[in-house]
């Protein structure tokens, strides 16, 4: 009898099972920290109405690997042949009384009004981000509570209700919505990102108001159609499933540059970019933009309730316990 009972667990194993009910192969793959859908769900509920100047088509949005490659130093060049479909991508992530949706927007190239060689201000690759806070309150999508928007240097903070105070950050005025969409406007040539449109155009440029595209989620990415187009679609794209999966690919001639110690593991804060100034756009978890004394390279995307109770003040309980955080996770 023992040698029968030896046998059938021999051929359990061989036919690719083990006792316990899964094969280490399928533990490994339900413990990778997939997004829930309720949470992608969340982000398209609320993915942003993007107003972007433009000028030229420099300033449409489009995905990293519009040329059809992972490689930083080649973007600038191969603009005009890329392919300029809208891609938007984005982040949730939660814990026990808020979310955090995090939108990145990537352009091949940051320039200027003035010829490049000229105004030395250009630089290859561009992704500048924005994020809204949702509160708990038992309903399926919750409550938004402050947009955040990063400009170049600095990052802005909008209230959406009157639960959010400055904190570390002044209130740059009340976020605005279409319907339960946050509205951002971002600039041309520069791409930076405001929750209100005064300071779209620098008042010497002479384009107006109408030179922009509109942008909305779709669930296909479009080329718009010219300049201007009022309804382009985009598509959202996880950071997690793609940009973040590249997060080892460091160096000349790769995806990213610049490594920086976060908590002890090594990350690269930019994009790899040659032309022009080199190694200029950040990723969404290399931003130091406005972290003070109290945040470090990073917290504003990788540790989000932290920096966000560092850049506001809020009425009632902000938990810093993660449910859901993939980021922090794979670092552990």
């Amino acid at each position: 009898m023992k040698n029968v009972v030896a046998f059938l667990v021999a051929l359990l194993v061989a036919s690719g099972f083990v006792l316990l009910g899964c094969s280490p192969r399928a533990q490994e793959q339900s413990a990778a920290p997939d997004m829930p859908a309720s949470l992608e769900a969340l982000a398209r509920h609320y993915a942003p109405v993007i107003i972007q100047a433009a000028a030229s088509d420099q300033d449409f949005i489009t995905a990293v690997n519009f040329d059809g490659d992972w490689v930083g130093s080649n973007n600038w060049e191969n603009q005009p042949a890329g392919d300029l479909s809208a891609h938007v991508y984005f982040s949730v992530i939660e814990t026990e009384t808020h979310w955090y949706l995090f939108y990145s927007l990537f352009h091949p190239r940051d320039y200027t009004y003035d010829p490049c060689a000229e105004s030395n201000g250009c630089h290859e690759n561009d992704l500048e981000s924005l994020e809204l806070v949702v509160a708990k309150d038992g309903s399926l999508y919750g409550h938004p509570i402050a947009l955040l928007t990063l400009a170049h240097s600095h990052i802005y903070l909008y209230p959406v209700d009157q639960t959010v105070k400055a904190g570390a950050l002044k209130m740059a005025g009340r976020a605005r919505l279409e319907g339960e969409h946050p509205v951002v406007w971002v600039q041309a040539f520069g791409h930076g990102i405001y929750g209100t449109p005064g300071i779209m155009w620098p008042a010497r440029l002479l384009y107006r108001v109408r030179d922009r595209v509109v942008y909305r989620v779709g669930e296909q990415a479009e080329v718009p159609a010219g300049i201007p187009d009022e309804d382009a679609r985009y598509q959202l794209v996880s950071i997690y499933e793609t940009l973040w999966q590249h997060r080892t690919e460091m160096g000349p001639g790769r995806l990213f540059d610049q490594p920086f110690n976060y908590h002890g593991h090594v990350l690269p804060a930019t994009l790899d970019g040659g032309n022009w100034q080199p190694d200029k756009a950040n990723t969404p978890w290399g931003y130091n933009q406005e972290i003070g004394e109290t945040l470090l390279r990073g917290d504003f995307f990788l540790d989000p309730a932290k920096a966000f109770s560092y850049f506001a003040t809020v009425e009632g309980y902000l938990s810093q316990r993660y449910l859901f955080n993939p980021y922090l996770a794979d670092l552990q």
